[in-house]
């Protein structure tokens, strides 16, 4: 009985390894150029309004410590390069640039007497990735849809705090190859970001990130 299961399951790995060795000599013809750099442009946004507190909860106590209003999403571009060690998976870098966001206090606030008696600040959001990308082939087609997990040092910089800060990031998405120089995908992105409870939150909060977008790249 060892025996058999034993012969069962040489014969099935070699059957999976055949398999896979043409789905591979095919996929290395249409997709035979490995490393890549381009382009990307779309919306994303910051998460800073999470802070500001909805109507029914809004009070006095809260607007000492909060931001009363937030002004954020735009359009959001950065580059990319990867290397693609089978057309299965890559490993890929990134950097992204987000639009701005714009935060308002009141009178009140914190932030209001501990900064010149300004009542807003406006803060800048970027980040750098490093992820594995995972892909399959749509039959019949060029067309991979794929997701990616990595790390992404994300960096905040305003009059209160310059930092950065480690953080999971994602991707999931379809690529298309024009030709076998040029490739064009489309993608969803999430980015985790840090908060925690205290007096004046905005003075540690790294935003979380979120982006639709486009990317152009070439093949060489």
């Amino acid at each position: 009985m060892l025996q058999k299961k034993f012969f069962v399951t040489v014969v099935l790995i070699t059957i999976f390894l055949e398999l896979f060795t043409k789905a591979y000599a095919a996929d290395e013809d249409k997709f035979r150029y490995p490393i890549y750099v381009g382009v990307m442009a779309g919306y994303g946004s910051t998460t800073w309004s999470v802070l500001v507190p909805s109507k029914h909860k809004a009070s006095s106590a809260l607007a000492l410590s909060t931001p009363t209003s937030v002004t954020e999403g735009g359009a959001t571009g950065g580059v990319f390069a990867g290397y693609e060690i089978i057309p299965q998976f890559a490993f890929e870098m990134n950097y992204t640039k987000y639009p701005q966001a714009v935060l308002h206090f009141s009178k009140k606030s914190l932030f209001f007497f501990r900064n010149n008696h300004k009542t807003q600040f406006t803060t800048n959001t970027e980040s750098v990735g490093l992820l594995g990308k995972f892909m399959v082939i749509i039959p019949r087609t060029t067309v991979r849809a794929f997701s990616s997990v990595g790390i992404a040092g994300v960096h905040r910089a305003d009059i209160l705090t310059n930092q950065w800060r480690p953080s999971p990031t994602f991707n999931v998405g379809f690529n298309y190859n024009f030709t076998p120089h040029v490739m064009t995908e489309f993608a969803v992105n999430y980015t985790g970001g840090y908060g925690q409870s205290e007096l004046t939150p905005t003075d540690d909060y790294i935003p979380f990130l979120y982006s639709v977008y486009l990317r152009l790249g070439y093949r060489f």
